[in-house]
């Protein structure tokens, strides 16, 4: 029996019993709460008998967790309800301490969190760029290689697969690399979680070699936020460190809400996934060409993505779409798309508007986006001055580990002031996404330099506190 949704099941059971509630959550089914959320709150439950123990399953939950590893062709997986950093965290929190983890250089900020909390000693991975727009992409198996051959120690390679715009890596020849050198392969797929479901989709990570895969269900699957899954290849034992890491840093008050959203929605792609993702696919097909045909747009193809090094294939439900040839730039284009249109974008910089499309969107929803584009595109057809690509930043040199630096003092002083100074915090360019900058890193004459161009520039920062890069923190020494 491969079907069914033991959580939600067994939620729907207790609420039918309709006890009285002498038990947390405190609005007792939904007493106190606007209308609207009073069905939700009837099935916000907790761990009464009956429902099981996220961190001890024997039922419910245990049940639900052989059927999302099947699912996903795992030998263990777990439910994450505080979202898939979490469950990259537990990773980190896994490996020995001051382990040597080899990332790469544009790894969501989860990875640097995990390595705060576990002390791991980062060695960096270049990432490689869209020619036209700066977008960080990938890596490659050369690197990788190089970057292995340089390392007396290595115990995990962590990589992400696919990246944000839908580009995956050569995971299999990653994984290979990485097991030759007797490390653990780590991806994290986040944005992935419906890849095991049809044979057109990109291969899954699990299935390409990696020891463990992390999903963010809720990114494209109908599963509500925060929900993901942590996948093992190998069943876990008793006193398994990933199990403990997991175990530490869930919460004892798992949302039953999520968990069950997490259960129907694996429920639904083993019964239907293939079909949805069949037509949806043939609809993003269809689109991309459409949109293609619509004067200054340009909508990017698997087939012009697997030309940069390290991309194996691209997910089709993420469109990319180059604005690069109308006069107004991706955030005037995601206002007016907004505004004028009821079409919100998942993300958008100078050069590109980034789309999400999911398994439940029709084709009229499709159209509606074909249409907003056309008739917004209408007037600003011609392409306003290019703007000069982003540089690649220099390479860092890591001093203090992530966590060494969390913990250090830091001070604030003027950028002019900061060469040979260790980071206290991250500077990163969007596009591309690269952190030029870490805590524990030094600030070297070519990183200042990069520095002064980003601050001279109408590039677009994460991370520094004060924006202007006027001031910069630093380790105290």
């Amino acid at each position: 029996m491969t079907t069914g949704a033991p959580i939600y099941n067994a939620m729907q059971q207790y609420a039918a019993e309709n006890n009285l509630r002498l038990h947390m959550p405190g609005h007792v089914g939904g007493r106190g709460l606007p209308e609207q959320f009073r069905e939700l709150a009837r099935l916000d439950l907790t761990e009464v008998p009956g429902l099981d123990d996220l961190h001890a399953p024997v039922g419910a939950i245990a049940r639900a967790r052989e059927l999302l590893a099947v699912a996903y062709g795992a030998g263990e997986s777990f439910f994450l309800v505080n979202g898939a950093s979490s469950g990259i965290h537990a990773l980190f929190l896994s490996l020995p301490e001051e382990a040597v983890v080899v990332v790469p250089r544009n790894a969501h900020h989860s990875f640097f969190g995990g390595m705060v909390l576990s002390g791991a000693r980062p060695v960096y991975l270049p990432v490689q760029l869209h020619p036209e727009l700066g977008t960080a992409l990938a890596v490659t198996d050369r690197d990788l290689a190089e970057v292995l051959a340089a390392q007396p120690r290595v115990d995990a390679v962590f990589v992400t697969s696919p990246s944000y715009y839908g580009t995956t890596c050569r995971l299999a020849e990653l994984a290979d690399l990485t097991h030759h050198k007797g490390a653990l392969f780590y991806v994290d797929e986040a944005h992935g979680g419906h890849f095991p479901f049809h044979p057109a989709f990109p291969c899954p990570a699990l299935r390409s070699g990696a020891d463990a895969a992390v999903n963010g269900l809720h990114k494209t699957l109908p599963v509500l936020n925060q929900g993901g899954c942590l996948h093992l290849k190998q069943p876990g034992s008793p006193g398994d460190p990933v199990g403990m890491a997991y175990s530490l840093l869930t919460t004892t008050s798992p949302s039953y809400p999520i968990l069950a959203s997490i259960d129907l929605a694996r429920q639904l792609m083993m019964e239907q996934g293939c079909k949805l993702l069949e037509k949806a696919g043939s609809l993003a097909a269809r689109y991309r060409d459409k949109i293609n045909d619509i004067s200054g747009l340009h909508c990017y193809t698997e087939e012009e993505m697997r030309m940069i090094p390290g991309v194996d294939g691209m997910d089709p439900l993420k469109l990319l779409i180059s604005v690069r040839g109308l006069s107004i730039d991706g955030h005037a284009t995601a206002v007016r798309l907004r505004k004028g249109y009821g079409v919100q974008v998942e993300a958008q910089d100078a050069g590109a508007i980034l789309t999400m499309m999911s398994i439940l969107h029709q084709e009229d929803e499709w159209e509606k986006l074909y249409q907003a584009l056309r008739h917004m595109t209408a007037g600003f057809t011609g392409s306003k001055p290019k703007s000069s690509p982003v540089e690649i930043p220099p390479q860092a040199r890591v001093v203090l580990t992530p966590r060494q630096a969390f913990y250090a003092g830091k001070i604030r002083v003027p950028l002019a002031q900061a060469v040979d100074r260790i980071a206290g915090e991250m500077v990163a360019a969007y596009p591309p996404g690269i952190p030029c900058l870490l805590p524990g890193e030094i600030i070297t004459e070519k990183i200042y330099d990069y520095l002064c161009y980003l601050k001279n520039s109408p590039i677009r920062l994460q991370g520094p506190s004060q924006p202007g890069l006027e001031t910069i923190l630093v380790v105290q020494s």
